[in-house]
């Protein structure tokens, strides 16, 4: 999960050769949030919030669960789901595409680890992006 000056929108796909790489910035300052899944050396699957266009080897992967969440609406149409003056907000967004995603992958810290414990981390910068 990055924020801040991510550019995990141009990581080479390659480095999942061998692992899987998940790549969620929710661009509070920025919108839209994005996702990405790379493995095998290819991206998976990618999106953004906000209009659901995903892009990949697997782009239907997680459509039927973000339907069932109520993060994409079940018929492309926003209206059909929500109503007319009815939205998720942002962070409404933002929480179901995680939990989704979590569940997904089996991704789950449990919450005496995190406030704490020790949280495994890898480095994948030394120097500020180019961006900065």
């Amino acid at each position: 999960m990055e924020n801040g000056g991510s550019e995990g929108w141009a990581l080479d796909p390659g480095v999942s050769r061998g692992a899987e790489v998940l790549i969620f910035d929710p661009r509070p300052d920025d919108p839209p949030s994005f996702f990405s899944y790379h493995a095998n050396g290819e991206v998976q699957l990618h999106f953004e919030l906000g209009g659901y266009d995903p892009a990949g080897a697997q782009p239907e992967l997680l459509r039927p669960a973000l339907k069932a969440d109520g993060v994409i609406p079940p018929e492309d149409c926003l209206d059909d789901m929500l109503g007319m003056d009815e939205e998720l907000s942002s962070h409404e967004q933002r929480r179901r595409v995680l939990t989704v995603i979590g569940e997904h992958f089996e991704l789950f810290l449990p919450q005496q680890t995190i406030v704490s414990g020790h949280l495994p981390v890898v480095i994948t910068r030394t120097s500020p992006p180019t961006s900065w």
